[in-house]
């Protein structure tokens, strides 16, 4: 029925309710994972010295802390042996490894929630009152959490946190209008309002003995003498690799040599995108620097709007986030995967918008067809639900399957069968016994938490009395 089915639901509460004994793990005591010269029955003799002294000698309080003439030094010894010199009489370093990218940190300032989606609910709630069964709301809140594309996420401005920007076209959305800009640049959306069209040119002219390229993607900058070599440098940097320093990312670029990669790079400079404007094709920008300069003044109020919320897919591609929320999603997701108690209320609120009970059953909160009611003395039930009512209160706690085994009458119709269900389902609906998602069904009276024992104050120790002195013996006995 939709992204909640049934057959997902005793799924998950069967293994909610499996038992530690029945998981039963593989015994390794009888595989021994250790060195041969180790393991049981494979022991050989030890080494016999000829004198004690020529084992122990080697640790001697006089050699320790010793080592051979341009051998390594002990732990917490100074070095200082020479370094170690090339064939040109250079000092040879061991080379630095890169250091690693550290992680974007989460915006400051901007809460993420996560949001069940109506579609999802819609469907769980029909779920639960055709099943008559009362489900723990973690559990139903764990169930959404285990795939995305039953729930969004909601990105809010706090106090003084900073404005969210949000694409009209996409749902993008960035934190500043330098972000917006750089992603503008490659994004779909950036054919809705320009149209890039590839015109020849003539190839530039001069001495050209190298070629610069990227080392990452391979695009071509041109000759270090060339008026836009630096230019181009930044503008890849800013698209494709803001993340990383531009020292570090200029560090990077490699250079060809030799005519071939000359006539290359010539070859790709015959070749130049413009942009035409789509709401008035008369309007032609030669560059991509000046179709952005006109859609930064011109049509950016009308693409991305400044808001105190935004709503997006939890499914949302990474380039569509400014880096800090990007983090702040997988945080908050995971967050609420360990222990979902900020998805709970908002569960609570669109399952009781929905006509569903939710309630403390046993201490812990619940969601079912009706909240637990007690009969009450007036109350004449018939044949069939006394019977059934009975045998719930004797046996507390126990399973569906049981039930309908002791109290169903052998081979009846199915005729018969339905009007049984019928009659639990009323009972369920009124709240005279509540079915549990795992099966096991009790009267209203276990709606409370079971009593803790009450702890038995200890008993207080007896001071320790003071030892009295012994009388001297006399004769061998005291007095």
């Amino acid at each position: 029925m939709g992204l909640f089915s049934e057959k997902n639901l005793p799924a998950l509460s069967r293994q909610m309710n499996e038992k530690p004994e029945e998981n039963k793990a593989l015994d390794l005591s009888a595989l021994d994972f250790g060195p041969s010269w180790a393991r049981q029955g494979e022991s050989k003799p030890r080494k016999k010295y000829a004198d004690s002294g020529e084992r122990d000698g080697r640790r001697s309080e006089g050699n320790m802390g010793k080592r051979r003439e341009g051998g390594r030094p002990q732990r917490g010894e100074r070095d200082d042996r020479k370094p170690f010199r090339g064939r040109d009489g250079g000092e040879l370093r061991r080379p630095q490894r890169p250091q690693r990218p550290q992680p974007v940190e989460a915006t400051a300032a901007v809460a993420a929630d996560i949001m069940p989606i109506e579609e999802g609910i819609d469907n769980l709630s029909k779920e639960i009152i055709a099943a008559g069964r009362t489900y723990s709301v973690f559990e139903l809140a764990r169930m959404i959490l285990a795939s995305r594309d039953r729930y969004k996420v909601i990105f809010r401005k706090e106090e003084t946190g900073p404005e969210l920007l949000q694409s009209k076209l996409d749902g993008a959305v960035f934190l500043t209008k330098a972000e917006c800009l750089t992603y503008f640049r490659t994004a779909e959306c950036l054919k809705e309002l320009y149209t890039a069209e590839e015109v020849e040119v003539e190839a530039p002219k001069g001495s050209f003995q190298s070629i610069a390229k990227c080392g990452f993607s391979g695009a071509l900058f041109g000759p270090s003498n060339y008026h836009a070599y630096n230019q181009n440098i930044i503008d890849l940097h800013q698209a494709e690799f803001s993340n990383m320093a531009l020292d570090r990312y200029k560090s990077r670029v490699v250079t060809e040599s030799g005519e071939e990669a000359v006539n290359a790079w010539l070859e790709t400079m015959k070749k130049k995108t413009q942009y035409r404007l789509v709401s008035d094709t008369e309007i032609i920008f030669e560059d991509e620097k000046a179709m952005l300069a006109h859609f930064e003044a011109k049509l950016f109020e009308d693409t991305f709007r400044a808001t105190h919320r935004a709503d997006v897919d939890s499914q949302i591609l990474g380039k569509l986030l400014s880096p800090g929320l990007l983090t702040l999603l997988k945080e908050t997701i995971a967050d609420q995967r360990r222990y979902p108690g900020k998805l709970a209320p908002f569960l609570c609120r669109q399952l009781s918008g929905r006509h569903l009970a939710v309630f403390k059953w046993q201490g812990k909160l619940h969601c079912g067809p009706s909240r637990p009611h007690a009969i009450g003395v007036d109350v004449q039930l018939a044949e069939r639900p006394a019977i059934m009512l009975a045998w719930i209160l004797g046996n507390p706690g126990g399973g569906i399957d049981a039930l309908w085994k002791t109290v169903l009458p052998e081979e009846v119709t199915d005729e018969v069968k339905k009007a049984w269900f019928h009659d639990l389902h009323w009972m369920i609906n009124e709240g005279f016994v509540i079915l549990v998602s795992d099966g096991h069904i009790f009267s209203s009276d276990h709606s409370s938490a079971p009593a803790k024992k009450a702890a038995t104050p200890k008993k207080k120790k007896k001071a320790a009395e003071p030892v009295s002195k012994k009388t001297p013996e006399k004769d061998g006995k005291s007095e």
